[in-house]
Formats: C-alpha cells, structure tokens, sequence
C-alpha cells in the first residue's frame, strides 16, 4: 500500500478544524439568539391560556425583541406560569408594572409575548419578579363572531333577495313611479311648502322687530310696557279704585243695614204698603197741580191785560235768537 504524503493530512486537519471552528461559530449565533451565552434576567408571568405558545418564542418590548420564552408549565387546572428570559441589558426599561399579553408575529406567525409598558413610575425589574397579564381575545372567539355575522349576513342577503323580487314584481310601484301628475304634485306641494315657509320666516322677522321695539319703548304697546311714569300712574288708579271699591261695600253694607232695621226709614219707604200708595196719590197731585198751573198760564198769556207783556217778551227772545 503506497504511503500518502504529509500534506495531504495537513489538509484534511485544516479542513476539521475549519468544519469544528463553523460549528462553533453557528452554535454560539444560535445560543446567542436563545441567550444561552448571555446575561439574562429571569421573571415569570401566569396566563389562563398561552395559545400555542413554544418555548423558544420571541418576548418584545415596543416591538424589539428582548429575550425568549424559556419555559412553560401548569400549575394547575387554570394557570400556566411562563418563564421568560430577557436581556440584562433592557433592565431599566422593563417596570415592575409592566404588563405581558400572548400575541401573533404577524397575523398567522408564530406566538410571542408582548411586553408593555405602563405611564406610572415603578422601579426596574429583578430576577423572579411576576409579571401582570392581559388575556388576548382568542382566535377561536373571534372565528366564533365571524361565523355568527356571516350566518347573519347570509339571512340579510336573503331578506333583501326577497325584497327586490317583492319590488321588481310590483306593478303598483312602478305605475306609482312612472306617473308623471304624482311628480308634479310632489313639485307643487314642494313649493308650496317653500312658500309657507317663507311666510314663517318673514313672520318671525316680524315678530323680532316687534319685541326689539317692545324693548326699546316704541308704539304704544311698548309705552304700557316700558312706561314707569304709566306704571306708577296705574298702581295710584288701582289703589284709587280698591279705596272706592272699600268705600261702595261699605256704603252697600249700612245700606243692608238699614233696609235690615225694622223701623228705619228705607226699610219703611220699601216694604210699607200704605206709605206708598199715599206717595203714589201725592205724585198724582203734584201731577194735576202741574196741569192746572198750565192752564192758568195760558189763560194769563190771553188775558188783555197781560197780553202786551207776553208780545213784547216774545220778540226780545227772537231778537237774542237773532243775534246769537
């Protein structure tokens, strides 16, 4: 068997070590992505349901990756604490009161672990703090809702089918649409409504410029409004009125009285029978004295005697009359 030369294992040598020094290389990238070869900082939070979460996951923080999932356990029938393993260096960045929910990288990726920060100060976290948890509204839930609303969504599509047959085979509406008088009605009845309101308008323009001038004073119903000289005047009449009211009831009052007293004069001149049919005779006297005095002056207008007199009274009352 022939010996090989010195070289030829000098370069298989060199190419192992090669090979073992990428090796290297490619674990340490490796390790350095999972933090195997770096300082971390170890918390722990506890979800209800991690949906789908590896242990590998990405953790981030505003959207930067600061650490990996390192590993998950149940504790019990609903609680599943996840440890996480975060870069030393986001320390000052990550608050006791920050808060991890379970997201998607993306919207069908891989699931992750978002970490959020909260406005109120708090000091950094330490290793073997637990962090606060959001639970994430579940893909199964929201399939669920979307299966509802297309199911909904098809019985509306339905419902609206059947309404645009119900439509297109109604002769009534379309002769309802077609008819040319209903649209100018429709047109009359439009303007006509434009009109009226108009008139609304010029009406409560009016009835602005009517309180304006109520306020100011002017016209007369502004002067009853606005007058105080008026207003006083009014309070004096009333109060006038109320005296002279006060002063008729009791007038009215003594009046009753005296009717009520049984031997008072108005009492008797009301409700003696006698006393009036003797007022009654005397006023028929006084009546026939009248006529008889009548008489005697016409009698004394005729007599020779008197006669001139009369005559020249007679025409100095026509010569007044004249001159008047």
């Amino acid at each position: 068997m022939p010996q090989r030369p010195a070289s030829t294992y000098f370069r298989l040598g060199l190419f192992v070590l090669v090979g073992l020094g990428c090796l290297v290389a490619v674990l340490f990238m490796l390790g350095r992505k999972q933090n195997l070869f770096g300082d971390s900082l170890e918390v722990q939070a506890d979800f209800r349901n991690v949906s789908g979460l590896l242990t590998g996951n990405n953790v981030r923080l505003g959207g930067i990756s600061v650490g990996t999932v390192k590993d998950i356990r149940i504790l019990n029938d609903s609680t599943v604490r996840v440890g996480l393993s975060l870069n030393r260096e986001v320390q000052p960045f990550v608050k006791k009161n920050a808060v991890a929910s379970i997201g998607t990288d993306g919207l069908v990726g891989n699931t992750i672990i978002n970490l959020k920060a909260m406005p109120a100060p708090a000091p950094a976290i330490e290793s073997g703090d637990v962090l606060r948890t959001t639970t994430p509204l579940a893909l199964d839930a929201m399939l669920g809702t979307l299966n509802i609303s297309n199911k909904n969504l098809v019985g509306i599509t339905k419902d609206l089918r059947e309404i645009t047959h119900k439509i297109n085979n109604s002769n009534a509406l379309w002769s309802l649409l077609n008819d040319q008088q209903l649209a100018a009605e429709m047109h009359r009845s439009l303007r006509n409504a434009a009109a009226a309101t108009a008139l609304l308008e010029g009406s409560a323009a009016d009835m602005q410029q009517l309180t304006h001038g109520l306020r100011q004073g002017r016209g007369p119903a502004g002067y009853l409004l606005t007058d105080t000289a008026f207003a006083g005047r009014m309070r004096h009449a009333t109060r006038q009125l109320a005296n002279t009211s006060d002063t008729l009831a009791h007038t009215l009052a003594g009046l009753k009285k005296q009717i009520q007293t049984p031997n008072g004069p108005l009492n008797t001149l009301l409700t003696d029978t006698a006393m009036g049919r003797n007022l009654r005779q005397s006023l028929h006297n006084v009546e026939l004295g009248t006529a008889g005095f009548s008489q005697n002056m016409d009698a004394l207008k005729h007599n020779f005697l008197l006669r001139g007199y009369f005559r020249k009274q007679a025409k100095k009352d026509k010569a007044r009359a004249a001159a008047e």
